[in-house]
């Protein structure tokens, strides 16, 4: 885990984790095992870890690799987590878009080496 202060601002830290796994689904547990202790470390609600945490794994289910990675970004007022890389075309899939905007903040798609990979936002609103 790393912990960095932005320049200029007093007590801002944000923290990041990097995790990459294999797609198996016997696997797909150790990606929820992290966020939940991410969760709990930063005071989230369980409601609140258990939506990340299905939201990842149904990214998980769509990916077409045999290893994806993770990366968790955790700053003072939100949570973002970074997956891929993913197939073509998974952030414009309405299926999964439908599920994923019920779980997080926003979704948003951007592209990484030409590939695609999905962030998912959650405020870090007081519980």
């Amino acid at each position: 885990m790393r912990h960095s202060e932005e320049p200029g601002t007093v007590g801002s830290m944000t923290d990041d984790i990097v995790l990459t796994i294999p797609t198996s689904p016997r696997l797909r547990s150790v990606a929820t095992l992290v966020l939940g202790g991410v969760g709990s470390r930063l005071r989230l609600s369980y409601e609140k870890v258990d939506d990340l945490q299905l939201a990842a794994l149904s990214v998980l289910s769509a990916s077409a690799d045999d290893v994806v990675t993770l990366e968790v970004t955790a700053g003072d007022d939100s949570l973002a987590l970074d997956i891929g890389p993913l197939p073509a075309g998974t952030g414009s899939d309405a299926g999964l878009r439908r599920i994923l905007e019920r779980l997080v903040d926003s979704v948003e798609p951007s592209q990484r080496a030409g590939r695609e990979w999905l962030t998912l936002r959650l405020a870090r609103s007081a519980t």
